[in-house]
């Protein structure tokens, strides 16, 4: 998650609230608590659901319901909890974790899930032929890297190997101690995948854009829940009857509105109908504002340069084009503006962010340039079609023009522009990035030379050699000093430029809904969730209420 994501933030006028919509809005809930059913709008469009190919936020969120890994995170910790597997262990040195498979566990159609499963699962994300999107993250495994980049092909060279009879014991070897590893294990790519899903891989990571449901992957769950109807519009999922933990879920059935229509799903949540909103939320049209929840998140927007590109390969260029911006204006509508790629967490240094205008010390900075200036190419920012993001990169553009440089801004879909980050012609990009675990590691990972995850094409020892210090590193404050002096020569060396740390949104009525809880990444396994009694609302008295106290005073 995990997983880039933009966020639009409505925050405009929001109106009081209406007793007489809170009350047609409980009565609501309650009606779908009989029926058992939770409808959310967290998503607009035809998902991906192949865990090895989805990319997105939305897309976890939705995976937490039709795949399970070998731990899943609290809901409220979002520290790691024996899932698939019951058990695990890890030797003296940290180098071998050996996982403990549950017995008598299944995917929906009843085919067993083993170690082997995970195995397999593991290598198909591992392939040589894709550079999918969080493989990556598993070159903490022996050989892991080495298979993934194809410098070797033999896959019984990487670390991950299946013991006993009953094949339902996992051996995980590390090329060194890593103590996040098992909350890296929470992501969905980590999932046990049903290997008919392994031929479906290519489709998925090379499929720009979903354009229907009928083209759409519909998955052998090894989660909670399973796809009773998939259209263009709707995802209705219900609990999975092989699911091994399926007496803990309260949810029967789960709506999963597809839609691009915020006015509708706000109508839809003031009337009762939807329990959840999440995304795109025009908080203005929310007429009970207590169900509004904007909370810090561990999740950066920033713009970065491909350094593998003309001409912002040039280090200088680079830095000359940072001093030249107007911060103020250009983080001036963000709620939490940001000068540094990580979010600050308890206990970790504080680092020199990018926030220096200096037009003048640009024009020297660029001075050293000057004998290539006339045939330099032009500056393209890539940005995906919106509004907003095109006044971003005008305020760029507008400052780069003032040093005579050539710029030009290409805007995509949304759809499209994941992609082209990867394999698109351009000098500037824009992602927000939700960490998948409470650590800078989370962030930057994203940056090392073979990382799945580097779209920039940045390549630097002295920030491998930190973050390879770090994870040697057991004192806590060393290893956050190492991780910061690794942040430190990211930022210095002019790849990103922050530009917020951004919240998360959402829309959703906590005295009737349990189970969910606000948390660093705004990742909220649906197992979890359940309806409960609401509480009631302050200086209100209930009918019930009356009436209990005229019969007692009557008598």
């Amino acid at each position: 998650m995990y997983k880039k994501k933009f966020f639009f933030i409505f925050l405009l006028c929001i109106p009081i609230l209406s007793l007489l919509a809170e009350k047609s809005s409980s009565k609501n809930r309650l009606l779908d608590k009989a029926a058992e059913t939770f409808t959310v709008h967290i998503s607009n469009g035809i998902p991906n659901l192949h865990p090895h190919t989805s990319y997105s936020a939305d897309e976890a969120q939705i995976l937490t319901a039709l795949f399970e890994g070998l731990v899943v995170y609290d809901p409220y910790t979002l520290q790691p909890l024996p899932a698939l597997a019951e058990s695990w262990t890890v030797s003296s040195n940290g180098l071998t974790w050996i996982f403990h498979i549950r017995k008598h566990i299944c995917f929906q159609n009843g085919d067993p899930i083993t170690a082997e499963t995970f195995k397999r699962s593991w290598l198909n994300l591992l392939s040589p032929e894709f550079n999918l999107p969080y493989a990556s993250l598993l070159d903490i495994v022996a050989g892991a890297k080495d298979y993934r980049t194809g410098v070797v092909k033999d896959e019984n060279t990487v670390g991950i190997s299946v013991e006993g009879s009953d094949k339902k014991t996992l051996v995980v070897t590390l090329i060194q101690p890593a103590k996040h590893f098992i909350n890296i294990l929470c992501h969905h790519a980590f999932s046990a995948v049903h290997p008919t899903e392994f031929k479906k891989t290519e489709k998925f990571f090379k499929l720009k854009d979903i354009p229907s449901a009928k083209e759409a992957l519909n998955p052998i769950a090894s989660g909670p829940f399973q796809i009773e109807k998939f259209s263009d519009n709707l995802l209705t999922l219900r609990t999975n009857p092989y699911y091994w933990d399926r007496q803990r879920v309260s949810i029967k059935n789960l709506n999963i509105i597809l839609e691009n229509s915020p006015e509708k799903s706000s109508d839809g949540f003031n009337a009762g109908s939807i329990h959840w909103l999440g995304g795109t939320v025009p908080l203005k049209l929310i007429a009970d504002t207590t169900t509004v929840r904007v909370t810090p998140m561990f999740a950066t927007e920033y713009f970065y340069f491909k350094v593998n590109a003309a001409p912002t390969d040039a280090e200088l260029l680079r830095k000359a084009l940072l001093l030249a911006i107007p911060y103020k204006e250009l983080r001036a509508d963000y709620l939490l503006p940001a000068q540094t790629l990580i979010f600050p967490l308890a206990g970790y240094p504080s680092v020199k962010g990018i926030d220096e205008y200096n037009f003048r010390k640009a024009q020297d900075t660029l001075s050293a340039l000057k004998p290539n200036i006339a045939n330099m190419p032009p500056i393209k920012i890539l940005i995906p079609e919106n509004a907003y993001y095109k006044k971003l990169a005008a305020i760029l553009k507008n400052a780069w023009t003032k040093l005579l440089l050539p710029v030009e801004i290409w805007s995509i879909p949304f759809a499209s522009y994941y992609d082209a980050l990867k394999t698109g012609d351009y000098n500037v990009g824009i992602i927000s990035w939700i960490g998948d675990f409470a650590d800078p590691l989370a962030f930057l990972e994203m940056f090392k030379a073979h990382s799945s995850l580097n779209d920039s094409g940045w390549n630097n020892q002295k920030f491998e050699k930190r973050i390879e210090e770090a994870s040697d590193e057991n004192d806590f404050q060393k290893r956050y000093r190492l991780l910061a002096d690794a942040e430190q020569i990211l930022l210095d060396n002019a790849v990103i430029l922050p530009l917020s740390h951004s919240p998360a949104i959402n829309v959703i009525d906590l005295r009737s809904i349990g189970g969910w809880y606000p948390n660093a990444i705004n990742i909220h396994p649906f197992k979890f969730i359940k309806f409960i009694i609401p509480a009631p609302l302050p200086g209100v008295v209930s009918a019930k209420d009356i009436e209990t106290n005229y019969l007692t005073s009557s008598k």
